[in-house]
């Protein structure tokens, strides 16, 4: 049992060291950036100092430096950032409306192949059909006419009348037309 003993007491002396390694790296890290933060100040400062001892602002230093790398000035670099943002808007925008087009046929690609319409039926056979009837409702109307009676011509009087009340006529029509007004 004298290992177990060891072992555990080794053990906790192990952990209290790294605890107390943990602690002092946050310590360690926290001076670190206090004093990280106080130096670059003291940088700024000086950079400040050297910069208005040559007679430059800070803005002039940028401008410098603008100019230096991309040969272009930064109102320039401003003014072609605004355009190449003024492309980028196009492009998405366009884009978006391709993907929405491409979206909707996808939709209906799928919508019709989940279910299939059914298929159209042609609505000219019933018209052909219901001018073929009006053709032949007129064919019937037409050959349906009344007959025609021969016109009175203007010496024949027919207001005269014979005795059994008959046209002197008559007769000589009935024999033209077939047909008697006597009854035999």
């Amino acid at each position: 049992m004298d290992e177990v003993k060891a072992m555990s007491r080794a053990g906790e002396s192990v952990g209290k060291a790294v605890g107390t390694g943990v602690q002092q790296a946050r310590i360690g890290t926290k001076r670190a950036g206090e004093v990280g933060v106080a130096l670059s100040k003291q940088a700024a400062a000086r950079a400040e100092q050297e910069l208005a001892e040559r007679g430059l602002s800070t803005d002039e230093l940028q401008e410098l430096l603008a100019q230096k790398t991309t040969g272009m000035s930064r109102k320039q670099l401003a003014k072609r950032a605004r355009k190449a943002r003024k492309q980028w808007d196009k492009k998405t925008a366009k884009s978006r409306e391709q993907l929405a087009r491409n979206t909707e046929a996808a939709r209906r690609e799928l919508a019709a192949r989940i279910e299939p319409a059914p298929p159209k039926r042609r609505k000219w056979p019933w018209l052909l059909l219901a001018l073929a009837a009006l053709g032949a409702v007129a064919a019937v109307a037409l050959s349906r006419r009344p007959e025609e009676f021969p016109v009175a011509e203007a010496d024949q009087d027919l207001t005269k009348r014979d005795g059994n009340g008959h046209h002197p006529d008559s007769e000589r029509l009935a024999a033209e037309s077939g047909k008697s007004d006597h009854l035999p």
